[in-house]
């Protein structure tokens, strides 16, 4: 006999999990139990007081961007106000130089809708920048362009084959033609700074554009990559945050599921699935509980762990488990620190313009060649630090938009920076690098922002690749991607072909997580994914199909719904 019985068991409590047990619940009318090895769920939406009482940080997903979320909202009225929300700094994203002291900004879309700030900065560089980024706003403003980011967000690959698609991306296409971002052959093998330095001759914006998509978990010299650079320049003004902290999304999701009845157990790891025949029944915990699974078992593991711990070996073909231990798992590892300070950071270059101080995700660099950047990667790729010269770090300072991250008048910061994979080093050398780090970044620092000193620092949170072993999904080299964003480990490939529509060779058993498309990131793609693939097998109601919420207009009329709501927060908080 089972110690407990659900219609549907999910193995893991992170973002992915909650969001699908949603779909699950409410429109599968399903029985859900959540189990979580950790001592609380929400996986990578976690915000801890880490760096001193009082300042709160997000120790792994902290960018937030409005689409993630737009199928939810949609369906979930409540999770908006319940702390599933999109906030904007007045500057989304931004660069300062030490050479000369200047400074580009990028305004956030909320404060910034048709983008005319932003060029006039740009212009300061470059006048043919300024108008190529005048085009890319008319672009992404057109309902041509999120019909075709919908599909592909919010689509398991198997949906992309509707040729409806293609006729979307075939309208787009007109309007690519339109604003000079056709992607030709070239474009389409190109990497992210071969395309990026032809649509921008000034090497400010192609650092603000480059250092964004290394966020993005993109080696911004591996071919293959040239489209989704102009994706990557279209997102800076999106650029947001979860006011509180991005674990108030898992709080949400955790305050819905209650109310619907979902059951929560942490403590609780997963040893193996339960498998009769061929089919997965349910799970047995390593404690030796065994829980019933009447309608389905989900895994949100890494793919190693669901194909070889989860499932075993011996029920996998070899070319799956091949593919699975050929994975790549090392680009995306970060030096993840949050710093409290006395005052915020006061930069040289406000002199140039006085709105970088309040700017979310601002990089420094000794100067605008993004070779800094692509040097960064290359060391990365091999394991190892740049040289201290190509240190091109990124900070944003929350608190000075939210003062929930901080005590009355004090500022917390939070910065990133790759770092070498967690196996490269022992535990006894990362203790030595992360306070060697936190002098290095302070040194840098202060070079842009006198004031950022050890005196103005209270405390800090050595966040590493190392530290992020403590998500096992994670390991063993602790990258925040889960695994690497290659051109063959993305789209219909991510993690591998065969377990892309998240079915597993296990009938019954399926999975999700952040190395599966879109991944990684704390955005709602994945798990609305795996509900469309189950929903599809199982006859369950598909929301994407009732009346008004045809997509993709429905999710672009949300994202279009949510920009005007913060665009009035916006121009409430200027009165």
């Amino acid at each position: 006999m089972p110690d407990a019985t659900f219609d549907a068991v999910i193995v893991g409590g992170g973002n992915k999990a909650l969001l699908l047990a949603m779909y699950l619940m409410k429109f599968g009318g399903m029985s859900v139990g959540i189990f979580e090895k950790r001592h609380e769920i929400g996986g990578c939406l976690a915000t801890e007081e880490s760096s001193a009482p009082g300042f709160r940080g997000n120790t792994h997903a902290n960018i937030i961007l409005p689409m993630y979320y737009l199928p939810v909202w949609r369906d979930f009225p409540e999770f908006w106000e319940y702390g599933g929300r999109w906030d904007q700094h007045l500057c989304s994203d931004g660069f300062v130089f030490k050479n000369n002291e200047t400074c580009l900004s990028i305004y956030s879309a909320s404060h910034d809708p048709d983008q005319e700030r932003t060029a006039e900065q740009i212009a300061r560089f470059s006048k043919k920048d300024a108008e190529k980024w005048l085009q890319l706003a008319q672009l992404e403003h057109c309902d041509e362009y999120w019909r075709v980011q919908a599909d592909m967000i919010f689509n398991p690959a198997e949906f992309k084959l509707d040729p409806e698609h293609l006729n979307r991306q075939m309208e787009l296409y007109g309007k690519l033609l339109q604003y000079g971002f056709a992607p030709d052959g070239l474009i389409l093998a190109a990497s992210s700074l071969r395309a990026t330095r032809e649509w921008f001759e000034s090497p400010e914006l192609q650092s603000c554009i480059l250092r964004f998509a290394v966020s993005s978990v993109n080696d911004i010299s591996e071919p293959g990559w040239g489209p989704q650079a102009m994706g990557m320049a279209s997102y800076l003004p999106l650029i947001g945050f979860a006011p509180g902290g991005t674990h108030q999304i898992a709080h949400a999701a955790h305050q819905i599921l209650v109310q619907m009845g979902c059951k929560f157990f942490t403590h609780a790891e997963v040893d193996k699935a339960i498998i009769e025949n061929g089919t997965a029944t349910g799970i047995r915990l390593v404690d030796g509980t065994e829980v019933a699974a009447r309608k389905l078992v989900v895994s949100t593991l890494a793919p190693h762990q669901l194909c070889f711990d989860l499932i075993g070996r011996e029920h996998i073909d070899d070319q799956l488990a091949n593919r699975v231990d050929l994975i790549e798992k090392s680009f995306g590892c970060l030096m993840w620190y949050s710093f409290a300070l006395h005052e915020a950071p006061k930069y040289k270059a406000a002199t140039f313009n006085p709105d970088i101080n309040e700017c979310e995700w601002l990089g420094l660099q000794p100067d605008p060649d993004p070779i800094h950047i692509v040097r960064e990667c290359q060391y990365h790729k091999m394991g190892k630090w740049p040289p201290f010269e190509d240190y091109a770090p990124t900070v944003g300072c929350h608190s000075l938009v939210d003062p929930s991250y901080a005590p009355p008048g004090k500022h917390v910061v939070q910065s990133e920076q790759l770092g070498p994979p967690a196996t490269r080093h022992t535990e006894k050398e990362w203790l030595e690098i992360k306070e060697r780090y936190a002098d290095e970044l302070i040194q840098i620092w202060q070079d842009f922002a006198p004031n950022m000193t050890w005196d103005n620092v209270i405390g800090v949170d050595t966040n590493s690749p190392y530290d992020n072993l403590r998500m096992k999904n994670l390991a063993p080299n602790g990258t925040m991607a889960g695994i690497d964003r290659t051109p063959y480990q993305i789209e219909g490939n991510r993690p591998t072909p065969e377990l892309a529509n998240h079915r597993t060779p296990i009938k019954n058993l399926y999975a999700t997580g952040g190395c599966w498309h879109l991944g990684s990131n704390a955005g709602a793609s994945e798990s609305y994914n795996c509900y469309k693939i189950i929903a599809t097998d199982l006859g369950l109601d598909k929301p994407w199909l009732e009346p008004g919420k045809e997509e993709p207009d429905s999710l672009v009329a949300q994202i279009r719904e949510v920009r005007t709501k913060m665009e009035k927060i916006a121009q409430a908080r200027k009165k």
